[in-house]
């Protein structure tokens, strides 16, 4: 169980961290194309997206479901040590980083917490601006002497915090609109999200880089906003450039705030905002098609790559069983099908995969199966079986069943009464199970072995 819980986690992290990583890369050759076009909304939105990659295990649940090859996540002592021990490292490092950063939280939250209301007329103009972006949350204005630059925190109740400074009414004015408009973007959602990206993969090179474009963007998308609402960017960049006195002083925590990234850029990102046309639309719509292509491709890529990987990998770590001389075998009649039709009343999974020895005995209706073996093509498995008990029950009332089932629960089988020696060669490469079924309504003793072959 421990293993099989560390092969998902270590999968999840490869998988999540390689297409998260290419799609990363994708948005950023994109970006400065996005950046020229004045598209702001539609480069933070394929932003977004790729954060979601590097967090939700998409890729697992479509390899595990969909896609499954019936080989990759499983379980041999080899690969399931291996994971334990990469799991335990990356375990460390995770719970490291989540005490530095809450030792670094702690600090910004008891700054946010020693601010106080601010006056009666300020709490007003903020409800007349909240009623109209349609903010339903519960929102506070506080006045706080740590902060340097108004900032904004918090996700179920969160709190605009304003210097104790004096501000004109269009200053003001401005400073609530960009900050409620952060509120009405969910920025710090998406922040927290980043900041679960910086924990997860303390060990990534890029994490800082992805935190860095989603402040960045989402202080474009705020000016964006706040530019269409006031319907003038020199005026709206004055303000600005009069209220940031000093740098935003919370560059990695989970707030947003007026002052947060390179004003100059910022400035030269509002000046290619024009009014969409034909053009633009096409344009945009070009570099939409381009980022799911390439992305789509590369998110299957990396999938089969996956698979493929943990098909070479399971393959070369197992252990194998040698027999020697060619044993005798049975003329038996092979039967193919492609599901169970055969009644079982339960199924008992043998310890062992490669070979199993000294079978005691097996209930009526009851069907014995190994775990999931890998075979290449052209390998053979070895059945040799003897049915007898203790009763009186006729040899001609015992029925006996072995065979192979493949991933697609496509059947090959051979039966016979009493005893069974027979050779199944592998059609195709691919994980099976082996597997010996009573069909006898009574219960017998078994006696005999299942190998694999090797030549």
């Amino acid at each position: 169980m421990i293993q099989q819980i560390s092969i998902y986690i270590l999968c999840y992290l490869f998988i999540c961290l390689l297409i998260g990583s290419i799609l990363f890369l994708i948005w950023k050759m994109l970006c400065k194309k996005m950046e020229e076009k004045g598209f702001v909304r539609l480069n933070y939105g394929l932003l977004k997206i790729v954060i979601l990659f590097f967090l939700i295990p998409f890729p697992i649940v479509i390899l595990r479901t969909v896609l499954w090859d019936g080989i990759t996540f499983l379980v041999n002592d080899r690969i399931g040590n291996f994971a334990i021990c990469m799991v335990g490292i990356w375990g460390i490092g995770f719970g490291i980083s989540i005490w530095k950063s809450k030792c670094k939280e702690r600090i910004f939250l008891d700054i946010c917490q020693s601010g106080k209301t601010c006056r009666e007329w300020i709490s007003k103009q903020a409800l007349e601006l909240m009623e109209k972006f349609e903010i339903h949350n519960s929102v506070s204005v506080e006045c706080n002497p740590f902060v340097q630059t108004p900032m904004v925190y918090g996700i179920r109740n969160p709190k605009v915090l304003l210097p104790t400074e004096e501000y004109t009414t269009d200053q003001l004015k401005i400073i609530l609109l960009h900050e409620l408009t952060h509120i009405k973007h969910k920025d710090i959602f998406w922040k927290l999200l980043c900041r679960m990206i910086l924990l997860i993969y303390w060990f990534y090179p890029l994490k800082r880089q992805i935190f860095k474009a989603v402040n960045e963007w989402s202080e474009v998308y705020c000016d964006f906003s706040v530019i269409n609402e006031t319907g003038s960017k020199k005026g709206y960049f004055k303000t600005i450039y009069d209220i940031m006195i000093h740098q935003f002083q919370f560059q990695e925590y989970i707030c947003a705030g007026i002052g947060e990234c390179n004003l100059e850029r910022r400035i030269l990102i509002a000046k290619n905002i024009k009014r969409m046309n034909t053009e633009k639309w096409i344009i945009g719509f070009i570099l939409s098609m381009c980022f799911i292509l390439f992305g789509g491709i590369s998110v299957v890529t990396a999938m089969e790559s996956m698979q493929l990987g943990y098909r070479i990998l399971d393959r070369n770590t197992s252990e194998g069983i040698e027999v020697d001389g060619t044993p005798e075998i049975m003329n038996l009649k092979l039967h193919d099908r492609d599901n169970n039709e055969f009644e079982i009343s339960r199924i008992k999974y043998l310890q062992s995969s490669d070979a199993i020895y000294n079978i005691d005995k097996i209930e009526a209706k009851e069907c014995l199966q190994t775990k999931w073996i890998y075979l290449r093509k052209g390998q053979k498995v070895f059945f040799k079986m003897y049915a007898y008990d203790t009763t009186n029950e006729s040899t001609k009332n015992r029925k006996l069943q072995t065979g192979i089932i493949d991933y697609s629960k496509h059947i090959k089988y051979v039966e016979n009464n009493e005893e069974i020696a027979y050779i199944f060669k592998i059609p195709k490469n691919g994980k099976y199970r082996c597997y010996v079924y009573n069909c006898s309504d009574f219960k017998t003793q078994l006696l005999g072995e299942i190998e694999i072959l090797n030549d």
